[in-house]
């Protein structure tokens, strides 16, 4: 390899443009074949649900925790408040976790998220 000159050895092939003739890649084109799907009725009730518990069994009103998701016997609540997070995720994760499954939802965890606002 060390005799061959230094073009021929890092010879490649220029890639041609990805996208078809009509100007559509292939990710614009599976956007239009699969339709994005929206959560059932159900997930939106549990999801609804799980948020009245969650404002009812927090004490201050003001508080910025949302559930973000229900599924498959997780609950994710979202906090933008790292005090409250330490708060939700160090000393009241039981206490959700048995408000939610005294409200009817079957749920085995409780997850707690921090995001920036």
């Amino acid at each position: 390899m060390a005799n061959l000159p230094y073009n021929r050895a890092r010879q490649t092939q220029k890639m041609e443009n990805p996208r078809h003739d009509d100007g559509f890649s292939i990710g614009d084109l599976l956007k239009k074949i699969i339709p994005k799907t929206k959560p059932s009725k159900k997930a939106l009730a549990g999801r609804h649900l799980a948020q009245q518990l969650l404002s009812a069994k927090l004490a201050d009103p003001k508080a910025q925790a949302t559930v973000a998701s229900v599924k498959k016997g997780v609950v994710v609540i979202e906090v933008q408040s790292s005090a409250l997070f330490q708060e939700l995720e160090g000393f009241q994760r039981q206490s959700l976790l048995e408000a939610f499954r005294a409200g009817g939802l079957q749920v085995r965890e409780v997850r707690v998220k921090l995001v920036s606002a």
